[in-house]
């Protein structure tokens, strides 16, 4: 579902809720903590006739996790909704318009220069910028929603992420789901940013040896052996690495993993 099909926010937030887990039971609850304010409020809002306020509006469109181009189209939503007289009325009518034909012009979401430097140095600073462009892929998970609640990630920030990754092609939305793009990415062993990507990594590793499940593989070996031996074993390793990249891209999208290796001299 999107934000720019609706005329009238409170449908959209409506139609958003019953579609959470359980039919949305309790997420006018959450909404309403979420803003510091009463639920009966909510209730009034959303099943009645009291208007949001455009500060509540801007945290419930926080709380839904949408983008920035869908936050304003929602707030102008709930202005049209708001306004006293035919005459506003008809203005924010105009902007509503002129806004969901923006949306619909893929060009005004998508950058046209490279991948730049300052996108990279935004792309490598967290895990879950690569985590939630890979999860796409996978059934199910073509939503800001379904993301957040399967890499356990606040909506607001998947929100910005998703904005990102829009912006530069690495992931694209067709027929209102979130697939992978025609970008891709690459950080080389030379890059500023490589140093980054493997730490984001092997934390996320660290933390998942705290819930170990028996699908799961962790390996430490310190071992004593010859200057060819591990010269042999950095090859086999290299071969595995080209293997297992070449087996997961020609293999269907059903599961989000991290490959580590780690082999050193202990110095």
């Amino acid at each position: 579902m999107s934000v720019f099909d609706y005329s009238d926010y409170k449908e959209f937030v409506n139609s958003w809720i019953s579609e959470q887990p359980k039919g949305g039971h309790g997420q006018l609850r959450h909404l309403a903590k979420s803003l510091d304010v009463n639920s009966v409020v909510m209730s009034q809002v959303f099943r009645g006739n009291r208007e949001l306020s455009l500060e509540h509006a801007l945290g419930v469109a926080q709380f839904m996790g949408l983008s920035n181009i869908e936050r304003d189209f929602f707030l102008l939503l709930v202005q049209k909704s708001r306004a006293g007289s035919f005459e506003l009325k008809r203005v924010l009518e105009e902007q509503i318009e002129s806004h969901r034909a923006k949306s619909q012009n893929l060009k005004n979401r998508v950058k046209h220069e490279a991948f730049s430097e300052n996108d990279k140095a935004t792309f490598y600073s967290q895990w879950y910028y690569s985590a939630i462009r890979l999860g796409v892929s996978i059934e199910g998970l073509g939503s800001i929603g379904a993301i957040a609640n399967y890499l356990n990630l606040n909506r607001a920030l998947v929100a910005k992420v998703v904005e990102f990754l829009l912006e530069n092609r690495l992931i694209v939305e067709e027929k209102k789901r979130l697939t992978m793009g025609p970008s891709i990415t690459h950080v080389g062993h030379d890059s500023p940013f490589v140093n980054r990507h493997h730490s984001n990594w092997r934390l996320k590793g660290l933390q998942a040896m705290e819930s170990l499940s028996d699908s799961d593989l962790f390996y430490t070996g310190p071992m004593a052996l010859s200057n060819s031996a591990a010269k042999e074993i950095r090859k086999l390793l290299i071969e595995l690495v080209e293997k297992s990249t070449k087996k997961a891209s020609t293999s269907d999208s059903e599961t989000l993993r991290c490959l580590n290796i780690d082999w050193f001299p202990v110095r």
